[in-house]
Parts: C-alpha cells; sequence; structure tokens
C-alpha cells in the first residue's frame, strides 16, 4: 500500500498483515502540520474511493477502515 501527501514519510509500505488507515499513517511517521486530518481519501485497487475522518476514526474503531494490498491512502493540506 502507498501512503502519501501530508505525512511525514510518504512512501509504499509492505503490506504484512491486517491494518487500518490510521496505523498505516502512523507507520509513515503520522500526519504533518498541515494535514488535514477529516478527509483523508483512501483508494481501493478497483477505483472505490473512501472519505475518512481520522480525528473520528481514532475515537471509533468502527470509522478506520481495513487498507489492503494495493491501495493508496493520500492526506491532503489543511485549507486555512
Amino acid at each position: 500500500y502507498y501512503v502519501g501527501g501530508e505525512v511525514r514519510n510518504s512512501n509504499r509500505y509492505i503490506y504484512i498483515g491486517a491494518i487500518t488507515v490510521t496505523k498505516a499513517i502512523q507507520a509513515a511517521g503520522g500526519f504533518t502540520d498541515f494535514a488535514n486530518k477529516k478527509k483523508v481519501r483512501l483508494t481501493r485497487v478497483d477505483g472505490n474511493k473512501i472519505t475518512v475522518n481520522c480525528k473520528k476514526a481514532l475515537e471509533d474503531s468502527t470509522l478506520d477502515p481495513p487498507v489492503f494490498p494495493g491501495d493508496k491512502i493520500d492526506v491532503p493540506r489543511r485549507l486555512w
């Protein structure tokens, strides 16, 4: 899976087992100071897109979708 955008270490990561969006972002060093944590985009291999509010997902694990091999996570920049 790939994690990019406003994270500390944008990169491709090896899928080694069950992982969620928030854990994948933590593996990428966490959010930068400019990250929009409420509009993280998860794009599945089949092109299906999911918007994840990571602030709510950290409080409620049912809002934290799993990441699968080939998925892409993009953390957009927050607009001031």
